[in-house]
């Protein structure tokens, strides 16, 4: 699988959740990234009970875990203040694209590049990298994308538009980058005028398929960026939550946080062998949507094992409680992963998640939904 390959895996509703349907080939969404994220059917039973005890692990950004910015190859011209890279009118909606911190206030500040705000994609100064996006019903019929230019490269030529460089700085870095938009009925073309040694004269960008018409077979998760290349320094796996299910099996929930977007991941090993469900989802701002995933072991068919979840909050979500069918309930403990809150838990069949609901720090309810994916992932905003 090419690093391509590898990295294709909103509208605002109040007390609602827009449902983001998954793949309806059931690995599809799962091999994306080809890191192992898999579906296996390991036959284990799994026994009824309400939230497994729940012993989840917090983690900061480390500071030398992140992709090491390449020396520029010109002195890059003044800073644009805000962050934003480009900004339009498409469709009759308003665009913009920025750079700008996407971790949550008070935590270690983490660079994305965001469409209107949300959507983000993990960015690192490196000239040459690029991605591409489309946000679907959102706004119809396009897609967006951006290019990391040397110095001394001003801008790049849109399918025959002259596209200026801005130079932005986010988290202590610098970044010279070119952001546009264009429609998915033609064909893309990216030129670069005297390119520099090693560049290409013209641009080969990620195909976006949201909308037809397209040159891609395959349709992309609304929002979700698709990027050439692996940094070096992409954050790993990292343990959400973790606890053990009554027959001695364990389970823990992780998540990625890079260029591929948010991926999750279930893991139940047992002796039956090992149970896995994955899936990657857009990455949200603080104050954007927030995203609800499900991972179901027994997948395609929910019934037949434990349904993990992964939620990850607004930074003013001091609790989330998570009712059951039978009326229990359960206050989930958030975490933090790399600037970010999450709460994880597992439900095991023959129980289910009925409701969610978001609490702050005074013990007032924010909002709650009883709309909830069996797999794949909503989004909500409270």
């Amino acid at each position: 699988m090419t690093a391509t390959e590898d990295r294709k895996l909103r509208r605002t509703m109040h007390e609602t959740l827009q449902d983001v349907p998954p793949s309806p080939a059931p690995l599809d969404a799962i091999i994306r990234r080809g890191k192992g994220i898999r579906l296996r059917r390991a036959g284990a039973a799994v026994a009824a009970l309400g939230l497994a005890g729940i012993v989840a692990v917090t983690t900061l950004v480390l500071a030398g875990g992140r992709h090491q910015a390449s020396p520029p190859t010109a002195p890059l011209g003044p800073v644009v203040p805000g962050g934003v890279i480009a900004r339009g009118v498409a469709g009759g909606h308003p665009w913009w694209l920025a750079v700008q911190d996407i971790a949550n206030p008070g935590y270690p500040c983490l660079p994305g590049i965001t469409i209107n705000g949300t959507d983000a994609d993990w960015v690192y100064p490196d000239p040459g990298n690029l991605g591409a996006v489309a946000l679907g019903s959102a706004l119809p019929g396009f897609g967006f994308g951006f290019i990391q230019l040397p110095g001394h490269v001003n801008g790049v030529t849109v399918n025959g538009h002259r596209i200026p460089a801005v130079t932005v700085a986010a988290c202590g870095d610098r970044y010279h980058i070119v952001g546009f938009a264009y429609s998915l009925a033609n064909p893309l073309r990216v030129t670069v005028t005297n390119p520099p040694p090693g560049w290409p004269a013209v641009i080969t960008m990620p195909v976006v398929s949201i909308q037809q018409p397209s040159a891609a077979t395959t349709p992309e998760t609304a929002g979700l960026w698709i990027n050439t290349g692996t940094p070096a320094g992409e954050p790993p796996y990292q343990p959400l939550a973790s606890g053990t299910l009554p027959g001695g099996q364990g389970w823990t929930i992780k998540v990625q946080f890079g260029t591929g977007g948010a991926c999750y991941e279930l893991d139940a090993p047992s002796s039956l062998g090992q149970a896995q469900m994955g899936t990657c989802v857009p990455i949200s701002t603080p104050n954007g949507p927030q995203t609800i995933v499900a991972l179901p072991l027994g997948f395609p068919n929910p019934g037949t094992g434990a349904v993990g979840y992964a939620v990850e909050v607004s930074p003013g979500t001091a609790r989330l409680k998570a009712v059951l069918s039978n009326g229990s309930s359960e206050l989930a403990t958030l975490r933090v992963v790399d600037g970010r809150k999450y709460a994880a838990f597992i439900v095991p069949n023959p129980l289910r998640l009925s409701r969610l609901i978001w609490i702050d720090a005074r013990g007032r309810v924010i909002a709650s939904t009883t709309a909830l994916p069996p797999y794949g992932y909503v989004q909500f905003r409270p």
